[in-house]
C-alpha cells in the first residue's frame, strides 16, 4: 500500500471515531430525554438506523481504497513479469541415424522448450573426435566430412530472439565399418564353349578403402559344384548346353557384403581341336599321318582336305592321311585339314609338306 493510500485510510478511520462518537452523544441524548420526558420507541429506531447508514457508507470507501490497491499491485506484478524473459532451455539433442556409416547424412532431432512460449531458434557446431568443425554449423552433415572410426559430436545452443539458452551436447555417435559391395559380376569368356576355362570378373568398392576379399561359389544349371570355391572353373566340369553361374561374396575382414550373383553363361558348342602335330618331310613312297583331336562336346566329327598334293586323301571319319609318293612329286605342297562336329563348329590346321629322294 502506498503512502498516499495509508493516508487516505487514516483519515476515513477518523471520522469513523467521530461518527461513533456523535452517534453516542446523539443517542445518549435522546435516552436522556426519553428518561425525562418520556420519547417514544419510534425516535429510538430512528436514530439507530442512521448511525448504521454512516457505518455502511465508511465500510464501502474503505473496501473500494483496498481494490484499488490491489487492482495496482496487480498490475504491476503483470507488467513486471511481462518485462522478465526466460530464456528457452534443450531438453535433449540426438545424432540421427544412431548406427552412422561413411557416406551417410547425419542429422539432429532436438526437444527444447520456451515457457514465455517464444518461438526457438538454434546454433550448430559439428565436432569431430572432440574437435570443432570448420565450417560446419547446420543442422546436418554430409557423409564425405568423416571416416570409419570418427567419434561424431553436435552441440547446439538454443535462442528465443531475446536470449540465448544454455547449449547442450549430443551423445557421441561412432562412425561405422562399412561392408564392401559387389558391384558387378560376370563370366569370361562371354561365349564359353566347353574347351574354355571360366573366370569371374569382379567389379567392387569399399567406402572405407579397405582391401575386398572374395569367396566364390559355382553353380551349374542351378545346383553347387562341389569344391569349386576358386576365381575360375576349368575345362572338363561342364559340356555344352549347360548353364553356369558364379556367386561372389565380399568380405573386408571385418563383415561381409552382401553376395551378388552372375547372369548365367551358356556353354555353347565347341569346335573340336586337332591336337595332333603332322610329319612336314616325307622320303619314301608313302606317306601316312593319323590327325588326332580334342573332342570336348563328344559329338560326331568329321575331317576334310581342303588342300594337299595330288592323290592325297582322308578318311573322314578316322582322319587318317594317306598318299603315294611318285618320284615326279618332288617338291613341297600346303596342306590344310579341316574338322568340324555335327553343330558346324569346325577348327582348320594348316602345314607344309617337302617332299624329297635320294
Amino acid at each position: 500500500m502506498s503512502n498516499s493510500d495509508r493516508a487516505l485510510v487514516q483519515v476515513l478511520l477518523l471520522k469513523h471515531y467521530k461518527i461513533v462518537e456523535a452517534d453516542n452523544e446523539d443517542q445518549a441524548s435522546p435516552s436522556l430525554n426519553a428518561l425525562t420526558i418520556g420519547a417514544s420507541e419510534g425516535i429510538v429506531r430512528s436514530m439507530g438506523n442512521r448511525v448504521f447508514c454512516r457505518r455502511i457508507i465508511f465500510f464501502l470507501f474503505l473496501g473500494l481504497i483496498l481494490f484499488g490497491h490491489l487492482s495496482c499491485e496487480s498490475k504491476k506484478d503483470s507488467e513486471f513479469r511481462s518485462k522478465t524473459n526466460t530464456a528457452p532451455v534443450i531438453l535433449s539433442v540426438a545424432i540421427l541415424p544412431e548406427k552412422a556409416y561413411v557416406g551417410t547424412e547425419l542429422s539432429l532431432a532436438i526437444q527444447s522448450n520456451d515457457l514465455d512460449g517464444d518461438p526457438i531458434t538454434y546454433q550448430y557446431q559439428w565436432l569431430i573426435n572432440d574437435q570443432e568443425m570448420t565450417a560446419e554449423n547446420k543442422s546436418s552433415l554430409k557423409g564425405d566430412r568423416f571416416k570409419k572410426g570418427d567419434l561424431i559430436r553436435a552441440r547446439v545452443t538454443p535462442s528465443d530472439g531475446k536470449e540465448t539458452g544454455r547449449p547442450s551436447l549430443s551423445l557421441p555417435v561412432k562412425i561405422l565399418n562399412s561392408p564392401p559391395e559387389v558391384r558387378e559380376v560376370s563370366i569370361e569368356p562371354k561365349r564359353p564353349t566347353a574347351g574354355d576355362t571360366l573366370k569371374a570378373e569382379v567389379k567392387s568398392s569399399d567406402l572405407d578403402g579397405d582391401f575386398v576379399y572374395y569367396s566364390f561359389r559355382w553353380e551349374k544349371n542351378g545346383e553347387v559344384i562341389p569344391d569349386e570355391k576358386a576365381p575360375g572353373l576349368e575345362r572338363g566340369r561342364f559340356k555344352k548346353g549347360d548353364a553356369i553361374t558364379v556367386t561372389v561374396v565380399p568380405d573386408d575382414r571385418e563383415i561381409q557384403g552382401t553376395p551378388k550373383k552372375s547372369e548365367p553363361a551358356l556353354i555353347s558348342s565347341s569346335p573340336p581341336v586337332i591336337s595332333s602335330s603332322p610329319p612336314i618331310s616325307a622320303e619314301g613312297t608313302a606317306y601316312r599321318y593319323q590327325v588326332k583331336v580334342d573332342n570336348p562336346d563328344q559329338s560326331p566329327i568329321t575331317f576334310t582336305l581342303r588342300a594337299g598334293p595330288k592323290g592325297m586323301a582322308i578318311d573322314k571319319d578316322t582322319g587318317l592321311i594317306l598318299w603315294e609318293i611318285k618320284k615326279e612329286d618332288k617338291g613341297t605342297y600346303p596342306v590344310e585339314i579341316e574338322v568340324s562336329n555335327s553343330e558346324g563348329a569346325k577348327s582348320t590346321q594348316r602345314y607344309t609338306l617337302r617332299v624329297d629322294f635320294k
